[in-house]
């Protein structure tokens, strides 16, 4: 179709010009909030719409039901800003976009796992916002392989942000492991058999606020505060770096990045305290702490997974990493952790196991007779996060990502308890609880290291002399 559109200098940003005609199998468009990139991939897209003889191209993301005010709407905009609407049609049963030549968008959802197969002949897809679970991508990654149109590609407009640490994501993983941080092109060169090679293209192109020439000041202004109010969403959202993502209906509803986490120094001169939570999968678990007067500062985390997912493993990387401490340990942990099972010689237990391996550093328990109330010591760690309730202070080191994704993502049950929905390793069939195990350690040493404020507060907060340390069992101080 012959049709006569804006130059490109007049309805795209100059950074995205290039990539008008980028060929490349993967377009990732990502960075800050308000650069444009969702704007570029519509603007391209519905170019390649007009101009080539075959597209069929899907929008996607991971609700169905959100696509249509995203993508449908935003092609839907230029369509009508640039005249052309009587060449196209928006239907929304099904979702899908029309034009006069044959060429068409569908919509598919992550939600409809099934209808992500369905699409013949498809041309490529475009990602907005969310990156996709991987088993999506690879769903819809091998659905596009039809020699009828010009070039494939698929088109990532996304947030650098994701649930857990990024660099453990299977996207950051993929495409920007080893990589400079930014814009870049790069390929994977495939071997295909009978000594032939393919080659994988994709380019990066890193994008910000400061890219967007039509960007109005007060969304610069809200960009800005953030640097003094939330340091951490300023350098996602303005500066468009990697992180990760914050969610609703938090079990630890008052923990606040950018207040408790920091820089937590081992002290030589100062305790250990080491908290164990004795799951194995994803990992074992075990948290070290100083104690600095009333803070307590997480400092390390051990969390190791198969097959070093042992209790004796775990102490032998904490001696690696800790082999000439000489001020003192004190062990903490899940009092299930005192049964005999299987994991160990009959007569032993896991904290029988741990004063065995750690028995050089002659090791301090403190471990409670029986777990702690989840829902009340949830409350009263809640409002130490809050109010520093009864003087007490929490610091987490951000070098111990685990710990900060498990205070961020694990999730209220209705009955005030922790949830803990199970999650399928795809690979080895295991299901477990992806996060709580380092909650659980937290708890553990919570209302055993302040066993008198824990105590006092489950009365009701009335006046009391503070004595740091006492265990529920010991009257030995730190």
């Amino acid at each position: 179709m012959k049709v006569v559109l804006p130059p490109w200098d007049k309805t795209i940003n100059k950074s995205f010009i290039p990539l008008v005609e980028n060929t490349d199998r993967y377009l990732i468009c990502w960075g800050g909030r308000g650069s444009s990139k969702s704007i570029f991939a519509a603007k391209k897209l519905i170019y390649r719409c007009l101009s080539e003889p075959y597209f069929r191209y899907i929008l996607y993301r991971k609700t169905y039901n959100t696509i249509k005010d995203s993508q449908f709407q935003t092609i839907k905009d230029i369509v009508y800003d640039w005249g052309l609407q009587d060449l196209f049609t928006f239907n929304v049963s099904p979702l899908e976009i029309r034009c006069v030549n044959g060429n068409k968008f569908i919509c598919r959802g992550g939600d409809e796992p099934k209808k992500l197969k369905s699409i013949k002949d498809p041309t490529g897809v475009w990602y907005e916002e969310e990156i996709p679970p991987d088993g999506d991508f690879i769903t819809i990654t091998t659905s596009i392989r039809t020699k009828k149109a010009k070039y494939l590609q698929e088109i990532f407009s996304i947030n650098p942000e994701v649930e857990g640490d990024f660099q453990d994501h299977w996207f950051w993983k993929h495409f920007f492991k080893d990589k400079p941080d930014g814009s870049f092109s790069d390929k994977t060169v495939i071997d295909i058999g009978e000594g032939k090679t393919h080659e994988m293209t994709y380019t990066s192109h890193h994008s910000t606020y400061l890219d967007n020439k039509w960007i109005p000041d007060s969304f610069i202004a809200q960009l800005l505060q953030l640097k003094k109010e939330n340091p951490y969403y300023y350098t996602i959202y303005a500066l468009g770096k990697w992180g990760n993502k914050t969610s609703g209906g938090n079990f630890w509803k008052f923990f606040d990045r950018a207040i408790h986490t920091g820089q937590a120094k081992y002290d030589s001169t100062r305790s250990l305290h080491l908290s164990f939570d004795f799951n194995v999968n994803p990992y074992m678990t075990l948290t070290v702490y100083q104690i600095v007067n009333k803070q307590i500062q997480l400092i390390d985390e051990i969390c190791l997974s198969s097959p070093r997912n042992t209790t004796e493993e775990t102490c032998k990387e904490f001696i690696n990493r800790y082999f000439n401490h000489q001020s003192g340990v004190f062990i903490y942990g899940d009092p299930s952790g005192k049964r005999e099972d299987t994991r160990s010689e009959k007569g032993h237990n896991d904290f029988r196991i741990i004063q065995n391996c750690l028995v050089k550093y002659k090791p301090t328990l403190r471990t409670l007779r029986v777990a702690p109330s989840i829902e009340m010591s949830a409350k009263w760690i809640n409002s130490i996060f809050l109010r520093n309730e009864g003087g007490i202070e929490i610091i987490i080191s951000d070098k111990c990502s685990k710990s900060v994704d498990d205070f961020i993502y694990v999730k209220e049950a209705s009955d005030g308890t922790m949830a803990k929905p199970k999650t399928k390793d795809p690979e080895t069939g295991v299901s477990y609880e992806k996060y709580g195990h380092i909650s659980d350690s937290f708890r553990y040493i919570m209302v055993s290291a302040f066993a008198n404020e824990y105590e006092q507060y489950q009365k009701g907060g009335a006046n009391f002399s503070i004595k740091q340390g006492r265990s529920l069992q010991s009257k030995n101080s730190y």
